[in-house]
């Protein structure tokens, strides 16, 4: 069997099924002329490969979700499928209980308002029962210490001091060193295993930017993956220097990287210099 790793536009079919699936509506950061479909192969938890996997991301990070999975294939971690949400009319706990790894949905995130990450192609979910959510659904349940665990069948994986297969403490480096750094399993509260993505700071900063400006600052971004990870993303100064003048934003950024690790008056100050 011929494996598969590609990424292409999204076809005609595919946009009508994310629009008329509320995947993909108007209001949603990014177009879906950003939106790149990712295929790949994979094997699952009998060993046995697929070439059927499917993921829709950003444009400006298409290449390294492809060498993310290279690397998974490689070393035969286990995926139960990868299909994309709109096979389960964009219904997120729907796709969690099949154990259906994906990224693309524009939706809030989980018990609460602000987007998700998904919503700009920037998150990926792996192996949702072996990787689970856990949260609480409002204040209400968080006074009662009522937990919501997502998917219900993930409560056998909440001991993660041993590993089972399909468990993604074993790959969280790879994620790591392309770009997703910042893993749900770090967090507090919610936890969220199966959960990677960048920055919430760089997914507005890259919405706003030409592909091929987007796709130079996220491999600065994977090379040095601190970078905007503490910017409040409150703050839109960097996608305001951006629009004014891209050509040189990018020089900025290009020649003094680490200063988009610092306040947004030391970044405007350097800025000036260009």
């Amino acid at each position: 069997m011929k494996n598969n790793f590609a990424t292409q536009s999204l076809s005609e079919i595919i946009q009508k099924e994310m629009m008329l699936n509320e995947v993909w509506k108007e209001d949603c950061p990014v177009g879906l002329d950003r939106l790149r479909l990712v295929t790949f192969s994979y094997f699952d938890f009998k060993g046995e490969e697929y070439t059927d996997g499917e993921l829709v991301v950003l444009d400006a990070v298409a290449v390294r979700v492809i060498q993310i999975f290279k690397e998974l294939y490689e070393i035969r971690f286990p995926l139960a499928q990868a299909k994309r949400i709109e096979i389960y009319k964009g219904c997120d706990e729907t796709s969690m209980a099949q154990n259906n790894t994906c990224a693309f949905n524009h939706r809030p995130i989980v018990g609460g308002s602000l987007i998700s990450i998904h919503s700009y192609g920037l998150a990926i979910d792996i192996n949702p029962i072996q990787n689970p959510y856990v949260g609480f659904k409002d204040e209400a349940a968080r006074a009662r210490g009522q937990l919501r665990i997502l998917p219900a069948e993930g409560r056998d994986y909440l001991n993660r001091t041993k590993i089972r297969p399909g468990m993604v403490e074993p790959i969280v480096n790879i994620f790591k060193r392309n770009g997703f750094s910042i893993w749900g399993g770090d967090w507090n509260d919610p936890l969220d295993w199966q959960h990677f993505q960048p920055s919430r700071a760089i997914a507005q900063l890259l919405a706003v930017m030409t592909f091929e400006d987007a796709s130079d600052l996220f491999e600065l971004y994977a090379d040095k993956n601190q970078l905007l990870n503490s910017w409040d993303f409150k703050d839109s100064t960097l996608e305001e220097l951006y629009k004014k003048d891209p050509a040189k934003f990018m020089d900025a950024v290009k020649i003094h990287p680490e200063f988009l690790d610092t306040t947004p008056d030391t970044f405007v100050k350097v800025w000036k210099k260009f």
